[in-house]
């Protein structure tokens, strides 16, 4: 646990980096602010709509389709098509989400699933195709500056919370759902823990599984500048990057911060997957998240799962069999919360 705390503590300033950061601040400002640029616009770049440059249609099961080629995965003889989905519009105040419902008849258990950054509402299909062929209702949805959903700057999860809340009443009250799960990857895994966290309608989450999410997103863009982009330590081109996105994205991203608030979600429990091989998102911020968690639960109710290798969001590709078993077990034991 030491080791792990010393791997994700290296993203914060110490006494030493404050120091030079004050020797050298004008030429870390100057630094700071070309790379903000750089960094802003990869972070916003990405379909929404229209056609990829390959010519897939960005909102379709095409694409869908087109990952699972792309991942191996042999769903394509016996998985979603045309006739088995619906692509519905739900509205909150804020406007429009976009949204995609596969039913099974009798059921009244549902599963929410959560796409990454940069991704849609259709690639969300992936982490729920086991639970709609093991007899769930399945829900995905275009989370906030994503796809056909309302919003303009992407803050990475944090305002699809309205969203969901939304999701959550509508299978409450117009599809009498007996259980409400959430499956998330990447930026979807940690929207769904801080929805069990912040949201007055964490209590009707029966069970969420979070796949290779991050804890901090303050610490996350440090590691991903330094390990990722431009190798280079995150503290000479990462000056005020938190702050400046705040005002892009009119949200207070310091807030989000899964570690302040596992307390809340102490009844709800989580299945934390991360594969030790992710380079985008370290797996020791799951593994830090689910030591948090548990400090809180009288009886273990969470989970968590670090299987050797694989890239980030892989882990249903490199294994998929171990994955389908461990969530379906994990969901199934939670459909009636004993917690609550």
């Amino acid at each position: 646990m030491r080791f792990t705390l010393e791997k994700i503590n290296k993203y914060k300033y110490s006494l030493k980096t404050v120091l030079i950061t004050l020797l050298q601040m004008k030429s870390i400002k100057k630094n700071s602010s070309s790379h903000f640029l750089d960094y802003k616009n990869f972070c916003y770049n990405y379909y929404r709509d229209g056609f990829t440059k390959e010519g897939i249609k960005v909102n379709s099961l095409d694409i869908y389709y087109d990952d699972l080629k792309n991942k191996n995965l042999n769903y394509l003889t016996d998985t979603f098509n045309e006739k088995s989905i619906e692509e519905f519009d739900l509205f909150n105040s804020n406007g429009k989400i976009s949204c995609l419902v596969a039913k099974n008849a009798n059921s009244k258990k549902w599963v929410v699933g959560l796409h990454g950054w940069t991704e849609n509402k259709f690639l969300a299909l992936r982490l729920v195709h086991h639970f709609w062929k093991q007899g769930y209702n399945i829900l995905t949805f275009d989370a906030f500056a994503h796809g056909l959903s309302y919003g303009e700057k992407t803050d990475i999860g944090y305002s699809s919370i309205s969203m969901l809340e939304t999701i959550v009443e509508h299978l409450k009250n117009e599809e009498q759902a007996d259980s409400i799960g959430l499956i998330g990857n990447s930026m979807g895994a940690s929207t769904s823990i801080l929805f069990v966290q912040k949201n007055k309608l964490r209590s009707k989450i029966n069970w969420v599984v979070a796949d290779c999410g991050f804890s901090n997103i303050k610490l996350q863009y440090r590691y991903y500048i330094e390990n990722n982009l431009y190798h280079v330590p995150w503290w000479k081109i990462g000056f005020l990057f938190t702050h400046k996105f705040s005002k892009e994205t009119k949200t207070k991203q310091r807030k989000y911060n899964l570690l302040l608030n596992m307390k809340k979600a102490k009844s709800n429990p989580i299945f934390f997957v991360h594969s030790k091989g992710d380079t985008f998102i370290p797996y020791e911020m799951s593994q830090i998240m689910y030591e948090k968690k548990i400090k809180y639960e009288k009886v273990k109710i969470s989970k968590i799962w670090t299987p050797e290798g694989s890239e980030h969001v892989n882990t249903i590709k490199t294994y998929n069999d171990d994955y389908i078993l461990k969530t379906i077990n994990f969901a199934r034991k939670w459909e009636v919360n004993e917690t609550k």
